[in-house]
């Protein structure tokens, strides 16, 4: 069957490292190839149409933001001011690391952004201070899945525009799920930290706490702009992520004066270089989605959980098995645009709330990055800390299992998505 043979050269093509972007388009072509029965003039229009999106011009500016704070220091002064507030527990610079990863999400919205920004300066200072380097890498891997859950974040900008949820409502649902995300590993940590005997580091002293802070203020203060002026409705997402970029372009360049004009060049073309990434994976899932649909794959899946599964928890858990096996395979991103159009009828037409179901999609992906054998953030923090795959995986297993027991409560305890955008848009 042709379908059979292009996904299996595309999930082929996927395991030997061939770009994913490129995988997901020769997908199509090669089942149009052998089966010629539209235009393969459909394919590019599929996909210039996915990316002709308003909504997805918040992904490079959110893109813009992160790698402006690396490039301007600012994940230097989040991490300092973090470490002098809770660097003195055992275990401290562990808790560090997943506290300045909860002040970085504020702005950059990308866990990869995350994990290779802070994750360079954490896993360095953590290794140095006595740490297990595969430790080190685990904490900042799994720290960095806050990113994309607490405001803003670019996946779930991405599943508003390709299912019409609101994106307003879907970012800010993010808040106590990315919080409860960050205490339980915080939980977990403190356990490891008196079991293993972690180090500790002198308290930092009250005039040291304070220079951190005002140093830190500007990246601290982001978040509350940005959410509050979409939760006010001063401006939309899209426009959040325009003015999250103008912020931190003028934090960089006059508060902290450590991103020079020729900087920024460097960093616009690295953006540049991104973006272009991105839209490329989005625009490659867009015309494998379109392909799946015009088959009819998405209403025979469809039909065949709603004839096996009927209770919505059920569902929700079936769906809950899927996305995880899919987020081992897939680039978020990719997954999103792959999935989200076929499985979010599912679940309204079982009575789950849309803004519900888009946070558990996203946690589902979440866990993804940190799981073998082509989690995005595992191969970063793998790569700083020069470590192997088993290392890695030994050592994040911890965090996997409580991330897991999150998403439990994120899938059956409704009210933990629903309660800020319930409230801030009744």
């Amino acid at each position: 069957m042709p379908i059979t043979i292009a996904a299996s050269a595309g999930l082929i093509l996927l395991l030997l490292g061939i770009p994913v972007g490129i995988a997901l388009i020769l997908i199509p072509l090669l089942f149009l190839w052998m089966d010629p029965q539209v235009p393969l003039l459909v394919i590019p229009q599929r996909m210039f149409g996915a990316i002709d999106s308003f909504p997805l011009m918040a992904v490079p500016f959110f893109v813009l933001v992160g790698q402006v704070m690396n490039a301007g220091g600012i994940t230097d002064k989040i991490f300092n001011f973090a470490n002098c507030l809770i660097g003195h527990v055992r275990g401290g610079l562990a808790q560090v690391n997943i506290l300045a990863s909860v002040f970085m999400s504020g702005m950059s919205g990308s866990a990869v952004a995350d994990a290779s920004g802070l994750g360079q300066v954490e896993i360095k200072v953590m290794t140095e201070e006595g740490y297990d380097p595969a430790f080190a890498a685990a904490v900042t891997a799994a720290s960095a899945t806050v990113g994309p859950i607490i405001p803003p974040s670019i996946p779930l900008v991405i599943v508003g525009a390709v299912t019409g949820t609101s994106i307003s409502q879907l970012l800010v649902a993010g808040i106590i799920p990315g919080i409860l995300m960050s205490i339980a590993m915080c939980l977990v940590v403190a356990w490891i930290a008196v079991r293993n005997d972690l180090p500790t580091r002198r308290r930092a002293t009250m005039s040291e706490l304070g220079k951190s802070f005002f140093e830190a203020f500007p990246a601290l203060l982001a978040p509350v702009v940005l959410v509050g002026g979409i939760l006010f409705g001063i401006f939309t997402p899209t426009e959040a992520s325009a003015v999250a970029a103008l912020y931190s372009i003028a934090a960089a360049m006059f508060y902290y004066k450590e991103l020079s004009l020729r900087r920024f060049i460097t960093v616009l073309i690295e953006t540049a270089i991104v973006v272009g990434a991105i839209f490329f994976i989005i625009a490659g899932a867009a015309a494998t989605s379109w392909l799946f649909t015009w088959l009819g794959l998405p209403q025979a899946l469809a039909q065949w959980i709603g004839g096996s599964v009927t209770d919505p928890w059920l569902l929700l858990i079936a769906i809950n098995i899927f996305l995880l096996i899919i987020g081992c395979f897939l680039e978020v991103n990719a997954a999103l645009i792959l999935v989200a159009p076929l499985l979010l009828p599912m679940a309204t037409n079982a009575g789950i709330d849309p803004v519900h179901f888009g946070m558990v999609m996203v946690m589902n992906l979440m866990i993804g990055l940190i799981t073998p054998p082509v989690g995005m953030n595992m191969f970063i923090v793998m790569q700083i800390a020069k470590i192997s795959m088993p290392q890695f995986v030994r050592a994040i297993t911890p965090f996997i299992l409580i991330l897991l027991v999150v998403l439990l409560l994120l899938t059956f305890i409704p009210w933990l998505s629903l309660a800020i955008p319930t409230w801030a848009f009744r």
